[in-house]
């Protein structure tokens, strides 16, 4: 009976305790955003990585040290920007998040180019 008694004193013992027990932060599930944006040619725009958390949280990366100053500097520019897009894609996904879709974009004269990377986390 005594065996029986403190047995069952200790799992109601474990039980309470695990209650208190710190758990780790949730982790943050739904649609996550991370836009490159570039105009060749403009020595006045900073290229820019924008990262658009699922709550909304933007975070801006300015590229300031990119600045196009001839034709063959714009496309080196075009493609520090992708890399520094691709390094920022592959940051998240080792944090868990996974590649859902990529669209580019070129708008207007002065060709604003975006580059926009959605991923999700479940």
């Amino acid at each position: 009976m005594k065996k029986v008694l403190l047995s069952a004193a200790l799992t109601l013992a474990v039980a309470g305790s695990w209650a208190f027990y710190p758990n780790a932060a949730p982790t943050p599930t739904g649609y996550l955003m991370v836009v490159g944006s570039g105009r060749p040619g403009n020595d006045s725009y900073v290229p820019e990585i924008v990262t658009i958390q699922p709550g909304g949280k933007q975070q801006v990366q300015r590229l300031t040290n990119l600045k196009p100053s001839s034709d063959r500097s714009t496309t080196d520019v075009a493609v520090a920007l992708h890399h520094a897009e691709l390094l920022q894609v592959n940051a998240l996904a080792a944090k868990g998040w996974r590649l859902v879709s990529i669209a580019q974009s070129t708008v207007g004269v002065g060709a604003t180019t975006e580059t926009v990377y959605m991923m999700e986390r479940r």
